[in-house]
């Protein structure tokens, strides 16, 4: 949980320079307008608009933000340099050198309406600019041109998307998006509130890449095709709507991608586009590529592990349905596609000597993928109508040990080591009453595809994969939602399991990761016993941490808009961990300084008989409490606002009887219309001031108290100052004398002492069991008889002594010498008597003579003794040898 060092600081705030960068140059503010229509800056009341606010976005630290409908381009690293420098000067009363700096450059361009998003391309060379119906691309100058050139208005290029597609007649832009495997990050995706998609690969040098879309997918028409062969081209201008069954339900809200192109991701969540419409049905496509996609030094080699892994498992006689094998199959097709071009290098952007691998998006089994959904949410009949404004998927974990199977560990892809993280998406839905409703997708997503020819038997396809609920967090009180709000989701550079969340009442912050690793480790465990279980025991426990980091005051300005926009987050070598965010109309600026968190996931939490240990204490034993940071005090806008009143006489008073107002009063009808406007006008604008100055004055008697108190603690720390001085240490307890007070704080100390004894060595123990255990007895006699049996073996050891019976033990050499010499006086002896048999003479009787055949047989005996005695031998030598003991026989 990221900690507020401190909240909108000096350099953008009143009466800096960096303030202006959000302030109106008209410096009017919106007394109330008649009917609640809003007013635009260009003077036409702006029609009713629902959907994100997304005016403020950053290339590094400079920023991109709407005010009066112009975009305005900035570096805050400069604006805190400048503010710190000229406050240095002021404190040290030195001239300055240099002239004033600009505060802000003007980007040079113009729009009939106003402007709702704002994206930076992922190489930071161009501006997505998205009003409510159209799509425009401006190409970003350098940050070196910030200084150059003179005036404010700097000229940029700036192309119209689809000129003849996004228009004021057409559908609505819901998103607009940049691939995450376009080259060089110039593929712009937008995604229309009829469910229209388009891939846009733009390019300086030719106008058409932004006349044409090199793929159109019309969402409607792709969920109910069957085939390739269907036409899933979206309409032209002007053409007939017709009607189809998904024309209310694929009402799209937002979209995004799975993934943000990073190598750590599963290889199919850069190409995989999530879209939610406003009732909450979730769809996916994927792959969804532009004509030249540039993949991570991961992801092919990711997909086919996958596939050869896929392709290993099935056999003939594992039975597997057919829309499975169709999928491996055409998965297997693509991915030959891809292994059979030959890649072209593409120089990076303001790189020299670095060079990027691309590929084509391959045609078989096709260009179009299929629509992947409505995923089933949830079985819970709780689980009702979703109004959703904006959607954030997490991209599970690359799996290491499958694609570095059979690889050495210093292989190309520098995977020594796995990632943390969850082995499953997490998909998160934001609703316009502020809730957040997380869920995961153990199965995955992969790469689907229609057939080529229309199947003779309708079948469903394979099934989508089930999304599991897990938990739903409230960040709005029910009184202080609103109709026009329209929450929205923000990343956490530092996190993928972080993210901020920005609404009318201000911004929360929410992280995942209490519960990541856990939930990993009982995914990945190959035994099912008790998994049941132990999920449902876990899903009671799981607590995603929430924290509101600024909140939105409306008590002074009712009339303002209740709409926030889309907060930006960054880190920065000069600013740090920085978030920014516009209020009441992109004319207030909030922000935050955070701490830079130690680790991106949050440890496991602590032992219960560790709970009480985890604070820190003072010197006399008690806890440690940490102060609450508070928004420095802004004053309202209403304070330096100019008032209406000459708008209002030059807007209502004819030109021919505006010089009878500098005359005596003339009592008549227009002289008293004329009067009850102004009442109503001023009554209005001196409500609002003193509403105003009533909170000035409520937030100036809470300051004087706080100082009252404050002095009252410094008094009574002066007082045991002195105390301790004279002896004492500064505890005015009565019966107590000093020498009893310093043996109680002692006893305290060696208390506190032996707790922290105990405590290292309960971490000891842990230590020890993650090294290795100690050898119990058992193991120890163990090693001493491997010991023995090493001497008994290697000729040149000294004679073993057994421990046990307290006697030498033959070595093996020598019995097997005995053993070879009384086989050999044995079948001397045996020859012998057969000669002295032979000898004997016919019909003589010998009462001790042998059978010859009994005697074969118990020399065969001695013969098979002998070498099963052999055998032994080197038995016992080839497993000493294998045991690494380096011995030889």
């Amino acid at each position: 949980m990221p900690k507020v060092l401190s909240y909108t600081p000096p350099w953008l705030s009143r009466p800096s320079p960096g303030y202006n960068l959000f302030t109106s140059e008209s410096r009017n503010v919106s007394w109330g307008t008649p009917n609640g229509l809003k007013v635009a800056s260009n003077g036409k009341q702006d029609e009713e608009y629902r959907g994100p606010q997304r005016t403020t976005a950053c290339r590094n630290a400079e920023i991109f933000t709407v005010v009066d409908n112009q975009i305005r381009w900035s570096d805050l690293s400069m604006l805190k340099y400048d503010w710190e420098s000229s406050h240095r000067q002021r404190v040290d009363r030195t001239e300055e050198n240099e002239g004033p700096r600009r505060t802000y450059r003007v980007l040079d361009v113009h729009f009939g309406e106003q402007i709702r998003q704002l994206s930076v391309s992922p190489n930071g060379e161009f501006l997505a600019i998205a009003t409510s119906h159209t799509a425009h691309v401006a190409f970003l100058p350098s940050s070196s041109a910030f200084d150059e050139g003179k005036g404010f208005a700097i000229k940029v290029t700036l192309r119209t998307v689809g000129p003849t597609t996004h228009v004021l007649k057409e559908s609505p832009i819901a998103s607009i998006l940049w691939h995450p495997c376009g080259v060089n990050g110039s593929c712009l995706v937008t995604v229309t509130a009829e469910a229209v998609v388009r891939l846009w690969e733009v390019n300086k040098l030719s106008r058409g890449s932004f006349d044409i879309p090199t793929l159109a997918i019309d969402m409607r028409k792709l969920e109910s095709a069957t085939s390739q062969e269907d036409n899933i081209a979206p309409r032209p201008m002007g053409g007939n709507r017709g009607f189809s069954a998904n024309m209310i339900d694929l009402e799209i809200a937002s979209a995004c991608f799975g993934g943000t192109g990073s190598p750590h991701e599963s290889p199919w969540s850069a190409m995989t586009l999530w879209t939610v419409t406003t009732e909450g049905d979730v769809y996916a496509m994927c792959p969804l590529l532009p004509s030249r996609w540039q993949p991570t030094s991961t992801q092919i080699p990711a997909l086919s592990a996958i596939a050869d892994a896929q392709r290993g498992s099935s056999s003939p006689d594992q039975p597997t349905a057919h829309e499975d094998l169709s999928m491996r199959e055409e998965q297997w097709t693509w991915l030959t596609d891809i292994d059979a071009q030959a890649p072209f290098l593409v120089p990076r952007e303001n790189a020299i000597t670095v060079q990027d691998t691309v590929y084509s998006r391959p045609n078989r089994p096709g260009t179009v993928p299929r629509l992947q959904g409505p995923l089933e949410l949830s079985d819970d009949p709780s689980y009702g109508f979703l109004d959703v404004s904006d959607i954030n998927v997490i991209a599970s974990k690359i799996d290491v040990e499958e694609l570095m199977q059979g690889e050495d560990d210093d292989s190309e892809y520098g995977m020594q080591e796995n990632f943390d993280g969850l082995s499953a998406d997490v998909i998160c839905l934001l609703t316009t009453d502020g809730r957040v409703h997380i869920f995961l997708n153990p199965e995955g997503l992969e790469g689907q595809w229609l057939p080529a020819n229309p199947p003779r038997n309708l079948s469903p396809g394979p099934e989508p994969p089930e999304l599991v609920l897990i938990e739903v967090l409230e960040t709005l009180e029910p009184e202080a939602i609103t109709e026009d709000e329209w929450p929205t989701f923000s990343r956490d550079p530092f996190s993928r399991y972080s993210f901020f969340i920005t609404h009318g009442r201000g911004i929360y912050f929410c992280s995942l990761a209490p519960w990541i690793d856990q939930l990993d480790r009982e995914l990945l465990n190959p035994s099912t016993s008790g998994t049941q279980s132990r999920l449902r025991t876990m899903h009671g426990f799981i607590r995603t941490l929430r924290e509101r980091i600024i909140r939105f005051d409306h008590s002074i300005n009712t009339e303002a808009s209740t709409s926030a926009n889309a907060c930006i987050v960054l880190y920065d070598s000069d600013l740090g961990y920085f978030l920014l965010t516009s209020h009441n109309g992109n004319t207030y600026p909030h922000a935050a300084s955070l701490d830079v968190p130690r680790t991106v996931l949050v440890e496991t939490e602590p032992l219960p008989d560790e709970a009480d240990d985890s604070f820190a204490y003072l010197e006399d034993g008690e806890p440690h409490t940490e102060l609450v940071t508070r928004p420095a005090y802004e004053p309202s806008p209403l304070f330096w606002n100019d008032s209406s009143l000459p708008s209002l006489i030059s807007r209502t008073v004819p030109p021919h009887r505006r010089r009878t107002i500098q005359e005596e009063i003339r009592f008549s009808g227009a002289t008293l219309e004329l009067m009850f406007s102004t009442h109503r006008l001023l009554s209005e604008e001196t409500a609002s001031i003193q509403h105003a100055v009533a909170d000035l004055i409520n937030r100036c008697q809470r300051m004087m108290q706080e100082m009252a108190e404050q002095l009252q603690q410094v008094r009574l720390q002066a007082v045991k100052a002195d105390q301790l001085q004279q002896g004492g240490d500064g505890d005015d307890i009565e019966g107590e004398n000093a020498d009893e007070k310093l043996e109680s704080r002692l006893e305290r100390a060696r208390k506190r002492h032996t707790d922290l004894k105990t405590r290292m060595g309960r971490v000891t123990m842990k230590l020890t069991e993650v090294e290795g255990k100690p050898l119990n007895e058992k193991e120890t006699q163990w090693l001493k008889e491997l010991e023995q049996l090493d001497r008994a073996i290697d000729k040149s050891a000294d004679s073993p002594t057994d421990g046990h019976r307290g006697g030498s033990i033959e070595p093996w050499w020598q019995r097997y010498e005995e053993v070879k010499h009384l086989s050999g006086e044995l079948v001397e002896t045996a020859k012998r008597m057969e000669e002295k048999g032979g000898g004997k003479k016919k019909g003589e009787e010998d009462e001790y003579a042998v059978p010859n055949e009994m005697r074969k047989r118990k020399v065969e005996q001695v013969m098979g003794l002998l070498e099963r005695e052999s055998a032994l031998v080197d038995a016992v030598s080839s497993r000493l040898e294998r045991l690494n003991f380096g011995i030889s026989v």
